[in-house]
């Protein structure tokens, strides 16, 4: 595997937060009215896990799931990226394609949003399995977002 993938930490939501696509910056703004810098701490803190894939001691991407309590029927993952993701695009889809079974073990029914405007990630949700629905105006910008579901 190119890189390494990590527990996630501040200093890497720190580092990364400067280098997000442009798109996922308007995401991000769009859906919560937060910084880059500010919504990856925000999820990084509400996450009951989250990792850094490191290339080239450079942080390509955060993910983690909000898992609301034990309970839960869902949790909610969320991933934002940098242009490295892009870089070694193979290599990223076949270990997200790895990793999904061992995070729906832990989490069987993972539900978010995504922005109907930033097509790779919806693209790349279909591809690992998600069902998406129509989009409809959410966030605090009302933009077109779709709800996805992966799992159960």
């Amino acid at each position: 595997m190119l890189g390494a993938i990590v527990t996630a930490t501040r200093a890497h939501a720190v580092a990364m937060a400067p280098h997000l696509r442009s798109v996922e910056v308007r995401e991000v703004l769009d859906s919560c009215g937060m910084t880059p810098a500010v919504a990856l701490l925000y999820e990084l803190d509400r996450s009951s896990v989250a990792w850094s894939w490191i290339v080239d001691g450079e942080v390509a991407c955060m993910f983690g799931v909000v898992a609301p309590d034990w309970l839960a029927s869902e949790s909610y993952p969320w991933f934002l990226t940098t242009s490295l993701v892009e870089k070694h695009s193979r290599q990223f889809a076949r270990t997200c394609k790895e990793l999904l079974p061992e995070l729906l073990l832990a989490h069987p029914k993972l539900c978010g949003m995504v922005d109907s405007r930033h097509n790779l990630s919806v693209r790349w949700l279909q591809w690992l399995g998600a069902r998406i629905e129509p989009a409809q105006p959410w966030g605090v910008a009302g933009a077109p977002f779709h709800r996805f579901e992966l799992g159960r």
